[in-house]
């Protein structure tokens, strides 16, 4: 099987060095200071660990914080019903900031794993034949994704810490109770600089956190549809195992109609038939009957693609697997945060006193979430659908050309294929498009209700 150069393992790296310098930076990751430390105190009286755990809950206090005096402020504040909503936005988001974060950091390991395993296990293309699939446009695709929708995290989120600039009042980005005057200086400063940073640490674990997770599936997926390349793809490979078959090759390559709607990211590349080279196959076929020995050209290349095939799925199987048991529980989270958010912020969105700035922060909220939540329950139906779509690209393959040696083996694919692949919140809450509904049927329900406790 061809392998490209390793520029693609580069550039899925430095992408993975750069998400994970953010989030050690945001002390969501811990954080190795012995580098940073005079020669003679490294790895001393646990100095690095000391730092690391300071520079945690520096930032985990900058979040608590903000949560505890929002809570105080709708338990002591006399607040109107429209500021008592606008405060359960600021306090709804950093209240799950916490868990998520904690989430983030416990299962750092397992987040490691699934780019380990992927790095380690994952093809670069797919099988040789009259057209292939290459993992490049999913590093190019998931490459833009990060770029656009962190920095759609950031506009979004930043809005708020500059309100009080652009409306040019002297007032704090998330009006709250304080234990202390914050309106004199040097204590507006301080708070305004604790809120500014508070909501870069929303932005930044939020959009990272987001970005890790469906650059994951993203690329799984890309490897599905690889696997189902090689698969339509079977006999024209065995035929360049085999390494006689060049004209038939070339005609066949030459009438074919490619549609690459049957592809996520549709980008599909035309073999360079002059460079491939044909292999010995060193797959033993079983011993079979007379009854059997029918069809049996290519019945040793088309042995060892099918068992490449069969050894490419279960890679997929397992790493989808390991996806699941890594994000059901921060899949929960996010879908409660998203479903408090939508409802929280279809009333303000609908309140009359609200300024122009404040309406324009809270319809950038809005997009972020619902936005957000069609992207985590599209991936997780991409990825479903994906999963179910090796069957059919079996059928579709030239499985009747081929003897039984090779049909036997592709039993063992259809059987594997009929485990669905899902992705789920704890379990219990499936991500695909009908749950994408049923959040937002739930989240406008509960706006129309407290709309008429109004």
């Amino acid at each position: 099987m061809l392998r490209p150069t390793s520029e693609d393992d580069q550039t899925l790296l430095i992408n993975f060095r750069l998400l994970e310098r953010v989030l050690r930076l945001m002390a969501v990751w811990p954080t190795d200071f012995n580098p940073y430390l005079p020669q003679y105190l490294r790895g001393r009286f646990f100095l690095s660990e000391l730092f690391d755990f300071g520079y945690q809950l520096f930032w985990y206090f900058i979040c608590v914080h903000i949560a505890a005096f929002h809570i105080m402020s709708v338990l002591t504040g006399d607040l109107s019903y429209d500021e008592l909503f606008l405060t359960l936005i600021t306090t709804s988001i950093y209240s799950i900031l916490v868990p998520l974060s904690l989430y983030l950091r416990l299962y750092e390991s397992n987040i490691r794993q699934l780019y380990e395993f992927s790095q380690r296990h994952f093809r670069k293309r797919s099988a040789a034949g009259v057209h292939y699939i290459s993992i490049s446009s999913s590093y190019r695709f998931t490459n833009k994704y990060q770029f656009w929708w962190i920095a759609s995290c950031l506009l979004g989120t930043m809005h708020w810490a500059v309100y009080p600039i652009l409306s040019q009042e002297r007032t704090l980005p998330f009006p709250c109770w304080y234990p202390v005057d914050v309106h004199e200086s040097p204590m507006y400063e301080l708070a305004y600089i604790f809120q500014v940073l508070g909501q870069l640490q929303v932005s930044l674990v939020f959009g990272l956190a987001s970005a890790l997770f469906m650059v994951f599936v993203f690329v799984v997926c890309t490897q599905f549809d690889m696997l189902c390349c090689s698969l339509s793809n079977v006999r024209q490979s065995a035929m360049i195992l085999n390494g006689g078959y060049g004209p038939e090759l070339r005609d066949y390559q030459d009438n074919y109609e490619l549609d690459t709607r049957d592809y996520v990211l549709q980008e599909v590349f035309r073999e360079d038939l002059d460079t491939v080279q044909g292999t010995k196959t060193a797959s033993r076929l079983d011993q079979l009957s007379p009854a059997q020995s029918y069809l049996m050209e290519l019945a040793p290349e088309l042995t060892c693609v099918m068992e490449d095939c069969i050894q490419h799925h279960l890679i997929l199987l397992r790493f989808c697997q390991l996806l699941e048991n890594c994000y059901h529980p921060y899949v929960l989270l996010k879908l409660l945060q998203i479903l408090l958010l939508l409802c929280f912020l279809s009333f303000m969105a609908t309140v009359e006193s609200l300024s122009t700035m404040k309406l324009i922060n809270v319809l950038e909220y809005f997009m972020l979430s619902i936005t957000e939540l069609y992207l985590y329950c599209f991936l997780g139906q991409t990825l479903k659908n994906q999963g179910l779509k090796v069957g059919d690209a079996l059928w579709k393959s030239p499985w009747h050309l081929c003897g039984a040696s090779y049909r036997r083996r592709l039993l063992i694919i259809l059987m594997n294929a009929q485990r669905p692949v899902r992705l789920t919140g704890l379990k219990l809450y499936e991500l695909n498009l009908e749950t994408y509904y049923t959040v937002l049927k739930a989240a406008f329900s509960y706006y129309t209700i407290i709309k008429k406790f109004r």
